[in-house]
């Protein structure tokens, strides 16, 4: 199971992620945060309760962390990019073109609009877990925290979460991936 969060910005917009997230966390094997934690310690302290932590520099990062990361989990391909730079944010044609050109994936994690996206095109699946402290930024209003979990088997399953009310509400999506273990 992969826990993927994004845009936490702690502790300048919001105080902390909501322990039910951090949960979630804890329970991955693997955790991907696609960029904006704001400072060093937040990403400590995710690390030290991941058990794998990639993570990508977002625009609000004032520490060392890459642009861009790729990994492989059950022979699905995906890439992680925060989205600094894109117009209009989240545009899928720029972030077709990284997924295809630039990081060669299947799977494209991606941040920095605070929205929930979970979108197929043209054979590569674009996901964002919007801000998993429910911040507002850019062009986002605030809203209730998000993040999403995915689930790579047989199936690439992703639950889109929402925490309503100290209540975790949760959509699920199921994608058909081509993976090379297949």
């Amino acid at each position: 199971m992969i826990a993927l969060i994004s845009d936490s910005h702690v502790p300048h917009r919001s105080p902390e992620i909501p322990e039910k997230f951090i949960e979630l966390v804890e329970e991955a094997d693997m955790t991907v945060h696609c960029g904006d934690f704001e400072e060093k310690k937040v990403y400590q302290n995710i690390k030290d309760v991941s058990e794998k932590l990639i993570a990508v520099k977002g625009n609000c990062d004032r520490f060392e962390l890459p642009n861009s990361e790729t990994f492989n989990k059950n022979g699905v391909e995906f890439g992680v990019y925060h989205g600094t730079g894109i117009t209009p944010r989240g545009d899928h044609g720029t972030l077709l073109k990284i997924a295809e050109e630039d990081l060669e994936v299947d799977v494209l994690l991606h941040g920095h609009t605070h929205n929930q996206e979970a979108a197929e095109k043209d054979g590569k699946i674009l996901l964002n877990p919007g801000s998993c402290t429910g911040v507002g930024g850019g062009s986002s209003r605030p809203g209730n925290p998000k993040m999403m979990v995915l689930k790579v088997k047989d199936v690439f399953q992703v639950d889109i979460l929402e925490l309503e009310d100290e209540s975790i509400v949760k959509k699920t999506r199921k994608f058909d991936i081509e993976s090379s273990e297949n």
